[in-house]
């Protein structure tokens, strides 16, 4: 069991205080507002602070969660044993040279978005309105429709933590696959990305922002707390056709619902539990594999403990 006092007591030694603070609720850093409290959690204010608050847990066995901007985050209602490593909002500096865009990790991808239309630059639009971090849209390789990030990623910076060493991949050496990237490296946390993007004419980007933004709020919960698709399409059919067929369109566990909108969406009525989600998303599970003999494969990220699980 880790020994938070002691722990504590290192971070100070090693003048790391101000940067890492106790007990924080993590119900503040998912978008859907769930979770109990981490027992260290940081969001470090640079590249150098990220590395030394990273090698100090390496090094003293504290168990380490890295995470976006929690928009597609399940944390337990117990929290979290360890430290919190949140990359949003910070080491998000932007730079241009012709058509590549090199950009930190924390920077939101609306920002980064608005950043390439000022420039003139298209082949962003899908994420416009995806309220994650370019770190986390890189590993998730987040998409809509039929564009995602694997289509612009031309390299990526990242930190092997358990080496110590900053690397930058290029594009051979890494492979997207559906809502995933193979980096080839275990313990990591991605630094920033150069994206190749290509020169167009604003109105026509704007254009294209409207026109996604328009099939988001037409067939999307956007007005309701969500954490976005639960679930990865099958080969077979999309997860929500799936989700819908199976009659568990609507259905609610405590105040986590089945979007009526959007099936492979749940969202928190108010004051829904990580608990009551993780029940409604193993029922979907069961249902959906019942009526069709599917198992549905989960896109949403869970860290800690999962209860009845054994992790």
């Amino acid at each position: 069991m880790l020994d938070k006092e002691l722990i504590w007591k290192e971070i100070k030694s090693h003048r790391l205080e101000k940067d890492i603070n106790r007990d924080e609720e993590m119900r503040a850093h998912t978008s859907w507002k769930i979770g109990g409290n981490a027992d260290f959690f940081c969001i470090p204010a640079n590249q150098d602070r990220l590395k030394k608050i990273l090698l100090f847990a390496q090094n003293y066995g504290v168990p380490t969660y890295i995470i976006g901007n929690g928009t597609n985050l399940w944390v337990p209602d117990e929290g979290l044993r360890g430290l919190v490593v949140k990359i949003a909002h910070t080491i998000d500096k932007v730079e241009y040279s012709g058509k590549m865009i090199k950009a930190g990790a924390g920077i939101l991808l609306p920002s980064l978005v608005r950043n390439a239309v000022k420039n003139g630059l298209g082949g962003l639009e899908f994420a416009a309105h995806i309220p994650g971090t370019l770190g986390g849209a890189i590993l998730n390789n987040a998409g809509f429709g039929k564009d995602s990030m694997a289509g612009i990623v031309h390299d990526i910076t990242l930190f092997d933590y358990k080496n110590g060493l900053i690397k930058r991949l290029d594009r051979g050496q890494f492979s997207f696959f559906y809502r995933g990237i193979d980096l080839g490296i275990k313990e990591f946390v991605v630094l920033g990305a150069s994206l190749s993007l290509s020169p167009q004419e604003k109105e026509k980007i704007f254009l294209k922002i409207e026109q996604l933004y328009k099939q988001r709020k037409a067939n999307q919960p956007i007005n309701f707390l969500t954490a976005g698709c639960v679930f990865k399409n099958p080969v077979q059919k999309p997860a929500g056709y799936l989700i819908e067929k199976s009659g568990a369109k609507g259905i609610t566990i405590g105040d986590a619902q089945v979007s009526s909108k959007h099936a492979n969406f749940i969202i928190n009525l108010g004051a829904a539990t990580a608990n009551d989600i993780l029940q409604l998303i193993e029922k979907i599970e069961d249902m959906v594999e019942k009526a069709f003999g599917i198992k549905l494969e989960r896109e949403i990220d869970f860290i800690g403990p999962i209860p009845g699980s054994g992790r």
